[in-house]
């Protein structure tokens, strides 16, 4: 419990970030504490209590001949056919959807129902959750859970905060609090407080209530669900059957996806939801003054920057780039720049033949690119920008105040860029290299 509190959170807060609030939120047994702390219904140190106290009181009684089994019919239904005359040893637990609910009991009795299903009932689904307790039954009346529960929570006011600094996020906590606890809307006179966790602990999820008044009410038409794991989409697309509601519902982490990829998914399906662009323009009373007038509004402007918008490979450069043969084998091809710089690039790979000879410029064991070859790469530059084609083999180039940096040592199982930039009013050059596999903008200067 205490870390999905923190997952849950922890993705809110991610959220947040990105400008993404939300109008709605409803929670699930375990969720109750993130949902109540994000909606601003408890402090971060009170939220942590609860968490705290509501697992260790739990967990007495784990493993105590408790079990637990989602079953796929109606709530009528189970207590008309299973549960009739056993009320003592097994109950509904959770209510999630018009046709899915989780029984809780005493592990002989689970297992019986378990069988008889089996038996009579093939075609009707079933699971038997990986527990070992049996929570929102009256197990949980073991153990004096209740007594110390509703001590350790006794100061808990549960009151909407007034202090934003005790706030997860003040425009969170204009949202509406829907409650599995009491199946509906939690308004702000309805306290979260030591009771209203009993009750968490004790009475069964009434999450499908919850959602379905959330439909009734059409609060909200996309549903992100934060948990390590998507569990109720199912549930929710169920409860907004009944009133022919197709929401959007979308998952923030998947087990054993990649979660950047999933959560950045998600987030891709909220930009393109015709839903979200409506309540853009509903909260800037953006109206239009006929049918056919086209939605403006003021984006926010940002500067741009000139640098890559895009990720390109390195075996996709190679293959781009294969055919563009350059003028200078170790000049190599000139790059886009500004009116009065220019900048070539080239890659250096010893391995090759038409470099082959740069193996033989070693230094005891290291093989380092020779200076005049620095100086040959200028003198090629300088010709491609200021000579004309036919006396570009005669003129005389002369440099001056050359000043070598760092040496520039080759390796076999390296390939090395380098780049050369002539300011064509100053006539001032600089030469600077990097390894190929490297993903920084600096380079060493040779």
């Amino acid at each position: 419990q205490p870390t999905l509190f923190a997952i849950q959170v922890a993705l809110a807060a991610l959220l947040v970030s990105w400008n993404i609030y939300p109008s709605t939120i409803v929670s699930h047994s375990a969720g109750d504490q993130a949902a109540a702390f994000v909606a601003g219904r408890l402090s971060l140190e009170e939220a942590v209590r609860i968490v705290y106290h509501r697992s260790r009181l739990q967990n007495r009684n784990t493993r105590q001949g408790g079990r637990m089994l989602a079953v796929s019919m109606r709530e009528e239904e189970v207590k008309e056919k299973l549960l009739k005359g056993i009320e003592h040893l097994a109950c509904i637990a959770v209510i999630n959807s018009p046709r899915s609910v989780t029984l809780s009991g005493d592990e002989k009795t689970i297992d019986e129902l378990e069988q008889m299903l089996s038996t009579f009932h093939p075609n009707i689904f079933k699971a038997r959750l990986r527990i070992e307790n049996a929570f929102h039954s009256y197990q949980m009346d073991r153990f004096d859970v209740e007594k110390e529960l509703l001590s350790s929570l006794s100061d808990i006011r549960g009151l909407p905060l007034k202090d934003p600094q005790q706030m997860f996020n003040q425009k969170c906590a204009e949202a509406c609090l829907y409650s599995s606890v009491i199946g509906g809307e939690l308004s702000n006179k309805i306290p979260v407080d030591a009771h209203y966790w009993w009750t968490n602990v004790r009475q069964a999820v009434r999450f499908r209530d919850a959602v379905a008044s959330i439909a009734q009410n059409n609060d909200a038409t996309i549903f992100l669900e934060l948990s390590p794991h998507p569990v109720l989409a199912t549930s929710i697309r169920e409860c907004h059957e009944s009133a022919n509601q197709q929401p959007l519902i979308l998952p923030t982490l998947k087990r054993k996806e990649n979660e950047q990829i999933t959560l950045l998914t998600s987030l891709a399906q909220l930009t393109i939801s015709p839903d979200i662009w409506q309540q853009y323009f509903h909260t800037r009373n953006i109206l239009s003054s006929n049918e056919d007038e086209a939605y403006f509004d003021g984006f926010p402007l940002y500067s741009f920057q000139l640098s890559s918008c895009w990720y390109e490979s390195k075996e996709s450069v190679i293959k781009r780039l294969a055919n563009r043969i350059p003028t200078h084998p170790l000049l190599g091809v000139r790059q886009l720049s500004g009116q009065t710089t220019a900048t070539w690039r080239s890659l250096i790979n010893i391995n090759l033949s038409q470099y082959a000879f740069l193996k033989d410029h070693k230094i005891q064991d290291g093989i380092l690119f020779p200076a005049v070859a620095l100086l040959e790469i200028v003198a090629a530059g300088y010709r491609q920008l200021f000579l004309s084609t036919d006396n570009k083999e005669q003129s005389l180039i002369t440099l001056e105040e050359i000043k070598f940096v760092k040496a520039l040592v080759l390796t076999q199982h390296e390939l090395t860029e380098i780049f050369t930039q002539i300011d064509m009013l100053k006539r001032e050059w600089s030469i600077y290299s990097r390894p190929w596999s490297s993903a920084g903008p600096d380079c060493m200067r040779p």
